[in-house]
């Protein structure tokens, strides 16, 4: 009697201290769960990086013209879209290395194209064709 009760607790224990066995289905849903998350997260920062670069296109009319009202607003456009590229760059450092390497190099482009030097156009046309890149690249 004395053996049985012991093998029923050690049976008991052992049992208990096993690992659950892992569900291949709900892996594969928590998988494609975050390949998703990935996915739409790279659509909205190629939807971002478009969106700043057509905003740095947009201060050309402050850039070329010489006054100081227009300087203001080009301080001002500048530093809001310098704002949103840091937020871009910390969202493209969180992205697994093979989209990362693809969007970080945007950000250059980008700074510089948001800016108010004379030659911020240039930045915005490399920017453009650099964006256009990176999106047949990604979603081929």
């Amino acid at each position: 009697m004395k053996l049985h009760v012991l093998l029923l607790t050690v049976f008991f224990f052992m049992a208990c201290s096993s690992k659950p066995a892992v569900n291949a289905v709900d892996e594969n849903k928590k998988a494609r769960n975050k390949q998703i998350a990935v996915t739409n997260e790279v659509k909205q920062l190629t939807t971002l990086a478009q969106k700043l670069e057509k905003q740095g296109r947009g201060m050309e009319i402050y850039r070329q013209a010489g006054n100081a009202e227009n300087e203001r607003e080009c301080n001002f456009s500048m530093e809001d879209g310098q704002k949103q590229i840091k937020d871009f760059e910390a969202r493209v450092n969180n992205l697994p290395d093979n989209f990362k390497t693809q969007l970080v190099l945007l950000t250059a482009d980008l700074n510089a194209c948001v800016a108010c030097e004379k030659k911020a156009l240039e930045s915005c046309i490399k920017a453009r064709a650099s964006i256009n890149q990176a999106i047949k690249e990604i979603f081929p």
